[in-house]
């Protein structure tokens, strides 16, 4: 899909695709859709097998019992993490991608998040008052951006080396993330250091969607089935799926990996490349005489 056919509105209508990798037939991703022009690879039923198109909203006394209750209502409300929402429809389908590095993501892109007063307090304990812009982290390859559900990016502090995106209890999220580069990327992603795929611990070993050249797709929720997703919602702490699955360590980080398809070197080249390679006068070649 050419680069000037792909606008923001694709980010609440992606399509991705679950694949199985040729190296690792044992485990399964998502994928490109066939519009991209990829075939889906035909994949035993152990595999999941599956494709998908990402897009509705969700629900937040006296004398010493009084003075307890205030104190449990104020810890509870400490914070945003990442609701199990109400389901959408998404399907997936398979097709084949290769990393050229099994396990190492050749770039990893993470956002951090939390209420606006959470926000206002790290960003004064560390740098001062937090100066707001879009959510988004990017390099020269490609870009993540935590959007509304209409699609506008949410609204970031930068605080220290992390930037953290600003919520609100019951708002519905999507994690956008668009390829500037010619070849097919995979992407791994967590969202309260859980896998979105399958709702385990995230690692790198896990497959993930593959984003075709030059598109955008929005990452909805948590892939319940072959054809849904549970919404993203940010809730309070205690509401959030990874404290419900009895892991909270992480929650409040987003993290996205990229890994380049074997035999593609423009992920790499795109994010290292050096507008001045030669900063210095080499010396001229040898003369020689005759």
């Amino acid at each position: 899909m050419p680069r000037s056919t792909v606008v923001a509105s694709l980010l609440l209508a992606s399509v991705a695709a679950l694949a199985a990798c040729s190296k690792h037939p044992g485990v399964a991703h998502l994928n490109a859709p066939e519009s991209a022009g990829y075939t889906p690879a035909s994949t035993p039923q152990s595999q999941l097998s599956a494709t998908a198109d990402e897009a509705a909203p969700m629900a937040p006394g006296g004398g010493e019992a009084s003075v307890s209750g205030k104190l449990a209502e104020r810890e509870r409300s400490r914070g945003l993490g990442t609701a199990y929402g109400e389901q959408r429809s998404s399907s997936v389908r398979g097709t084949r991608f290769e990393r050229a590095d099994a396990y190492n993501p050749d770039l990893v892109l993470s956002l951090r998040y939390n209420d606006a007063a959470g926000v206002q307090q790290i960003a004064q304990h560390k740098t001062g008052s937090p100066h707001l812009f879009p959510a988004i982290q990017q390099s020269d390859a490609v870009s993540v951006t935590l959007r509304d559900e209409y699609g506008a990016p949410l609204s970031a502090a930068q605080v220290g080396g992390d930037v953290y995106a600003v919520g609100e209890i019951g708002a519905r999220y999507t994690i956008g993330v668009e390829n500037h580069t010619a070849q097919r990327v995979e992407v791994v992603a967590s969202v309260d250091g859980l896998d979105v795929l399958d709702g385990g611990e995230a690692d790198f070993h896990k497959r993930g969607y593959v984003v075709a050249p030059y598109t955008s797709f929005a990452i909805e929720g948590w892939r319940t089935s072959d054809d849904t997703v549970a919404a993203f919602r940010f809730s309070d702490t205690d509401s959030g799926y990874a404290a419900q699955m009895g892991k909270p360590r992480n929650i409040g980080v987003i993290g996205v990996a990229f890994f380049r398809e074997a035999g593609h070197d423009d992920l790499l080249r795109r994010d290292t490349a050096d507008p001045f390679p030669n900063r210095y006068a080499p010396p001229p070649p040898t003369y020689r005489g005759y």
